[in-house]
């Protein structure tokens, strides 16, 4: 290859890698310049990649929820394994937790905030991560047909009033040192701190059965769908 074809290969890429990404500088790659903000006809676009992924079909990052980098141990263990606290079941109503604390005594934030927000932080002020609502209104069947695909394991998800698809793969977690559920489940947090128990954060949740809505603990490292008005 000459030097004007380098050249010219070289730009294409770092278009591709800007397209939807603010910050390529972050510990994982993420070339996202395919991503796309799907409209399923909801009140919201959702981004047809994961965070840090290279393809729709791919996994993409994991992030403990309120934090923006991926790391190699999600859990309590130590004060530095999780930003925003150690859980502490004997703290209650705050749990331990530093941040995010909308029980009584707590800061009152329920909701994200753009630092601490992986999809803000990643590609920009375009996209964030989405409410606990907005998972609820893309698993209302009125408005959203889920279809399990098995051959690459994850869920096609086609909005009825537009006929638009997304696929969410089954990308499972990391939850301490242990990697589980790849293929078989997948887990996408929310931009919502469980209320009751602010150690917890809102997830959707997935295998080949009934799409649910739940939540777990924030340490634990999980995907992340951008959406975006």
């Amino acid at each position: 290859m000459n030097d004007t074809l380098k050249l010219i290969a070289a730009a294409a890429l770092a278009l591709t890698m800007t397209a939807c990404n603010k910050d390529n500088s972050k510990s994982f790659t993420d070339f996202s310049g395919g991503c796309e903000a799907v409209d399923l006809g909801l009140s919201v676009k959702w981004a047809s990649y994961n965070i840090g992924a290279i393809s729709e079909y791919n996994a993409g990052a994991y992030f403990a929820w309120g934090e923006t980098t991926e790391k190699e141990k999600y859990g309590w263990s130590g004060s530095k394994d999780y930003m925003w606290g150690v859980y502490d079941f004997e703290a209650s109503p705050l749990f331990g937790m530093t941040k995010y604390t909308p029980a009584a005594g707590g800061d009152g934030l329920d909701t994200l905030q753009p630092d601490d927000d992986p999809a803000t932080k990643v590609w920009g002020t375009k996209w964030r991560t989405p409410t606990s609502k907005e998972i609820d209104e893309l698993l209302d069947k009125s408005k959203c047909q889920w279809t399990w695909d098995d051959s690459r394991k994850g869920y096609i998800i086609e909005g009825l009033r537009t006929g638009n698809t997304i696929f969410l793969p089954a990308a499972g977690q990391h939850n301490g040192s242990d990697f589980e559920n790849d293929g078989v489940m997948g887990f996408y947090w929310s931009s919502s701190v469980d209320e009751s128990r602010p150690s917890n954060a809102i997830h959707l949740r997935f295998d080949r059965g009934i799409p649910g809505k739940t939540s777990s603990y924030r340490s634990i490292g999980q995907s992340v769908r951008a959406v975006s008005r």
